[in-house]
């Protein structure tokens, strides 16, 4: 038999055996599939705010990340020697201001002259360290506001939580726990607020989850490592979180297979955009299905010619899109 004649016959039974309703492989997926997952994704996080476009852990982060539709906004909190609670990811002012050594060697005065912008831009060099009453008073009632809690401890914690009740909206907060303990704690203390998993590894699972924790943070080497990990996450009726870093279509067609309910991205603009042409790309072909049913077949599996598919319309042939995403604190 011609390998033509061959290769049709085997398109038209793959194409038979999707119009049947059967299942497709995890990176072989129709449109309305991957519509369906994308869909699924109910927060968009801005990752130290809108960190791909304004110095990180920022107002103007915070701000950038309010403006381009991101659902929330991670922040990270940590002590100042003076016990006043400020955004600052690392634990010392090197890397994001004209600052030197601990954090917890410096008083809020002292953090607050601090330039934390230029290090990214020259323009941004008014920016300074927030502290989290200001986080929680830009972003009440327009962005939910994750908090990554740096410290240990229930000072600390009651810290947070005054803060929270008297400047920020704990029906729009969600806290990044790193300890069961932790999540217990909160749950008694801020009982509206949701909160994220930030498990040490895979085996704290179940007991976060048994503490009241909604959602589970996965890194993808934990994943490729166990291919079973996502299905016990998924099992135990959680949201899954997959950390993103360019918000591309290929990045987030590779997280989706993981059927995530939120993502994460430095660039949250570009996170919402690919996620809004995934989700608006099924609608756009169940219209041309609808308006020429002849062309109801043979187009491209892959459905976005950039997120890594080759094929023309027309083909007759399914694509394979591989991709990877990002692991990134």
């Amino acid at each position: 038999m011609p390998v033509g004649i061959l290769w049709v016959g085997v398109a038209a039974m793959t194409y038979g055996l999707l119009a049947m309703g059967s299942e497709p492989g995890p990176e072989i997926q129709s449109r309305s599939g991957w519509a369906e997952r994308a869909r699924a994704v109910k927060q968009v996080i801005a990752h130290r705010g809108s960190s791909s476009d304004r110095p990180e852990c920022t107002l103007a982060a915070l701000k950038r990340a309010i403006a381009v539709k991101a659902t929330a906004s991670e922040v990270d909190v940590r002590w100042t020697k003076d016990r006043h609670l400020v955004i600052l990811h690392d634990s010392t002012l090197d890397r994001t201001t004209n600052g030197k050594g601990p954090l917890a060697e410096r008083t809020l005065a002292e953090v607050r002259k601090l330039d934390a912008g230029s290090w990214f831009d020259p323009k941004f060099r008014d920016e300074r360290v927030p502290t989290l009453r200001e986080v929680l008073e830009v972003g009440r009632g327009k962005i939910d506001v994750l908090l990554d809690l740096k410290e240990q401890g229930e000072a600390y914690d009651q810290q947070v939580v005054d803060e929270v009740k008297r400047f920020g909206d704990p029906r729009r907060l969600v806290v990044g726990v790193r300890s069961v303990a932790q999540a217990k704690r909160f749950r008694r203390l801020l009982p509206r607020s949701r909160q994220l998993g930030l498990v040490p590894n895979p085996k704290a699972i179940e007991g976060f989850v048994r503490a009241g924790v909604e959602t589970i943070r996965l890194w993808p080497r934990w994943v490729k490592a166990d291919s079973g990990l996502v299905g016990r996450v998924h099992a135990l009726n959680v949201g899954l979180h997959i950390n993103g870093s360019d918000g591309s279509l290929k990045e987030v067609r590779a997280a989706l297979q993981h059927r995530p309910t939120s993502m994460s991205s430095d660039d949250p603009e570009q996170l919402v955009q690919s996620l809004t042409r995934i989700r608006e790309d099924a609608s756009r072909l169940k219209e041309t299905r609808v308006r020429n049913p002849r062309h109801a077949v043979g187009h491209c599996h892959c459905e976005i010619a950039d997120a890594g598919c080759g094929a023309e319309p027309g083909a007759g042939r399914l694509a394979v899109c591989r991709a990877s995403f990002h692991e990134k604190g």
